[in-house]
C-alpha cells in the first residue's frame, strides 16, 4: 500500500510538474505550491460578492447552480458573429450564444435518487438483521449488488465530503470527481430494471434511459454554445439559479 499508494503517486505528480517548471522559473517545485496555497488561502468565501457563480458542496449534487464560460448576443443576421459558429437563422432577431458549465439535469438527478437507493440498501440490510435478531450486527456475507453499492457510495463521499470543510468560493466543475460515481449508480440501477423479471421496472428502464437522451438532446445547444432565440434559450433555463 505504501509502495502503490504513496511512492508511486508521489513520484507520478512530480514528474509532471516537470514542463511547467521549465517553462516558467519564478517559482520551484516548492514555492510554487505556496503560491497555490496562498491564492486558495486569500480566494473568499462562497458568496456570489466574490464571484457569481460561486457554489458551495451541497448546490452541486441537484445541479442548483451551474455556471456560464461564456455568453454574448447578437441582435441579427447582419452582425459580426460573437464567436465563430454557425450562421444565424434567417429573419431570427435577437440570437443569445451560451456556453454553460452544466450537466445534463435528469441524468444528475436521476443519479442522485440512484445513490440515495444504494444508501438505502447499505443502512436497511443491518437494521433488518436488528429487527429480527434484537441485536445490531452486520451479515456475515455480502451480496455482489452489496459489494458494488458499498464501492460507489464511499468513493462518492470520498470525493464529495472533504469539500463540505472547504470555505473559499468554490465552483460546480469541483463536483466532477463525485459526479462519476452519481452516473455509474443510475447505470446500475437502470441495469437491475431491464434484467427484471417484472415488465413495470423494465418499462421504468427504458423510460429514464430514453428521458436521458432526451435531456441531451434539448440541452446540446447551451453545451455546445449554438445560437438560440431568447425564448429558446429561457425555455432551457428552468431555475433563475441557472442564469
Amino acid at each position: 500500500m505504501l509502495f502503490y499508494l504513496g511512492i508511486i503517486p508521489a513520484f507520478i505528480y512530480s514528474i509532471i510538474w516537470i514542463p511547467h517548471l521549465q517553462l516558467d522559473k519564478t517559482y520551484g517545485f516548492i514555492a510554487v505550491h505556496q503560491q497555490i496555497l496562498k491564492f486558495h488561502l486569500q480566494l473568499g468565501g462562497n458568496s456570489p460578492n466574490v464571484h457569481p457563480y460561486c457554489a458551495a458542496w451541497y448546490k452541486w449534487p441537484l445541479m442548483t447552480r451551474p455556471m456560464a464560460y461564456y455568453y454574448q448576443t447578437a441582435k441579427s443576421i447582419t452582425d459580426p458573429l460573437p464567436v465563430m459558429g454557425p450562421p444565424l437563422p434567417a429573419g431570427a432577431g435577437q440570437v443569445i450564444y451560451d456556453v454553460h458549465a452544466m450537466g445534463n439535469p435528469f441524468l444528475w438527478w436521476f443519479g442522485v435518487a440512484a445513490m440515495l437507493f444504494l444508501i438505502g440498501i447499505l443502512v436497511s440490510q443491518p437494521v433488518i438483521l436488528w429487527v429480527k435478531e434484537k441485536h445490531f450486527s452486520i451479515p456475515a456475507t455480502l451480496s455482489v449488488d452489496t459489494w458494488i453499492a458499498l464501492y460507489l457510495v464511499i468513493n462518492y463521499a470520498a470525493n464529495l465530503l472533504p469539500w463540505v470543510k472547504v470555505t473559499r468560493c468554490v465552483f460546480i466543475y469541483h463536483y466532477m470527481c463525485a459526479v462519476v460515481f452519481v452516473f455509474l449508480a443510475i447505470a446500475w440501477f437502470v441495469d437491475q430494471c431491464l434484467r427484471s423479471y417484472y415488465q413495470q421496472l423494465r418499462a421504468l428502464g427504458v423510460t429514464i434511459t430514453f428521458i436521458i437522451l432526451a435531456a441531451f438532446i434539448f440541452w446540446m445547444p447551451i453545451y455546445l454554445g449554438l445560437p438560440l432565440s431568447p425564448h429558446d434559450y429561457k425555455l432551457r433555463m428552468w431555475f433563475n439559479s441557472w442564469i
